[in-house]
């Protein structure tokens, strides 16, 4: 299993990045957004590259409420979600995550919102393929074991996943693609990463890399 970690802060020098690699670290995850703050641009993508890493996004602004869900959002969403691995320099093929970073389980009503806003990210990323003689990238789902469960399963082009322990119960999902399993945490041999989440991969995160 590969070792990576995921941050809301952008790397700005390369430092951090040489340690993690030097300790073994083989991945970054790194964020789309509206937020200008958090988001992954095509220099710092170019810095983590250059440090001998892969890098994996995900797409999140809030994403912590059930009310944040509905299809209309979805679209939004991947909408700049696309715009933004555009401009990166993201290779068409990898995938995008898109996050429910909020407490959900089975049964729930809200898992239907849920459903409906990954039916607008899946209707957008069409679209997408469809305006681009099929170039589009990939799409995954960021969450706990019940909602990440629940989208592979009824959202038939999310087919990557990121499961977070986070509200999991101890419970794996069998086909994850990353798996994060400690949050807000420093890493004793690079401190200079600041405070990361730390994350496995089964070796088919969808990691990237550019020029």
């Amino acid at each position: 299993m590969a070792e990576g970690i995921d941050r809301a802060a952008p790397f700005t020098t390369a430092a951090p990045l040489q340690c993690l690699k030097n300790s073994g670290f083989t991945f970054v995850g790194r964020y789309y957004s509206q937020s200008d703050w958090k988001n992954l641009t095509r220099a710092e993508a170019k810095r983590i590259s250059s440090a001998g890493l892969w890098i994996v996004t995900v797409y999140q602004d809030a994403n912590n409420t059930a009310d944040y869900f509905t299809y209309d959002r979805g679209v939004s969403d991947c909408s700049t979600a696309i715009q933004r691995a555009g401009s990166v320099g993201q290779p068409f093929g990898t995938p995008i995550y898109f996050a429910v970073d909020f407490e959900v389980y089975a049964g729930d009503a809200a898992l239907k919102q849920v459903e409906a806003y990954f039916e607008g990210v899946q209707d957008r990323m069409r679209q997408q393929a469809a305006e681009n003689g099929g170039q589009k990238w990939e799409l995954g789902v960021y969450g706990s074991y019940d909602a990440v469960e629940y989208i592979a399963n009824w959202i038939q082009d999310v087919t990557y996943v990121w499961q977070t322990y986070t509200w999991s119960n101890g419970r794996i999902f069998s086909y994850n693609n990353l798996y994060q399993y400690l949050n807000d945490t420093t890493l004793s041999a690079c401190r200079n990463a600041g405070t990361v989440d730390r994350v496995r991969s089964n070796g088919n995160g969808g990691g990237f890399q550019v020029s």
